[in-house]
């Protein structure tokens, strides 16, 4: 083969190298739907962002209305109060908090309704009753004295409002105080005397009622 065959050849076979290959076709561009809070707002296709929005439906609003025979605006007001000093005296003593709702769970829940708006008049007292049993739990705790500002204050109520009504003595207490610690007045015991005063109180039972003796036949 000569030089000049040879010369030919080469450069033959660099310009076949030089061809370039065909290309492959891309796949099929994907489509990438974003959605936010359940609304689609947008599209990713190929690379590129097309924004739009897709409104959501409204929500249907719950209405309650309330028929005869349920509490009045009066005692909604006082549950509501108690209500509010429930949690206020919770959340000082415990460390899991009380919330307004799990607060109006509880009570609704007591009363058989779904809504503090549907509660039976009638079962107005049972719920007034419920909040201040779960209040008087909370200031039977043994750290309710150094928490709850209102204790000695609650305490003190209690005993003397027992003592003239249930035990007929108003001065029913002076005589365990006396012989126990040696104090005339309530406001004188301290926290522990207090709730010793206070249990011995609540447990005590009425005296009999007595009776005119019947008259002697002559």
């Amino acid at each position: 083969m000569s030089e000049e065959e040879k010369t030919a050849q080469i450069l033959q076979l660099f310009k076949a190298g030089a061809t370039p290959a065909p290309r492959r076709r891309s796949a099929a561009a994907k489509s990438v739907q974003i959605t936010v809070n359940g609304a689609v707002s947008g599209q990713i296709v190929g690379g590129d962002v097309n924004n739009y929005t897709v409104a959501r439906p409204p929500r249907p609003r719950v209405v309650v209305t309330p028929g005869d025979g349920v509490v009045t605006e009066e005692q909604k007001a006082r549950i509501n109060a108690l209500r509010i000093d429930w949690i206020a005296l919770h959340n000082s003593i415990k460390r899991a908090p009380l919330t307004d709702a799990a607060a109006w769970i509880r009570i609704n829940r007591k009363a058989g309704v779904t809504s503090y708006h549907l509660i039976p008049a009638e079962r107005f007292d049972l719920v007034v009753k419920f909040i201040k049993q779960e209040m008087a739990k909370l200031r039977a705790m043994p750290s309710a004295p150094s928490k709850d500002d209102d204790w000695r204050r609650s305490r003190i109520s209690a005993i003397k409002a027992r003592c003239k009504n249930q035990l007929g003595d108003a001065d029913a207490y002076k005589s365990y105080i006396r012989k126990n610690f040696s104090l005339e007045s309530l406001a004188d015991l301290s926290t522990d005397q207090l709730r010793r005063t206070h249990s011995y109180i609540m447990g005590k039972e009425p005296a009999p009622p007595e009776f005119p003796a019947a008259p002697r036949d002559a």
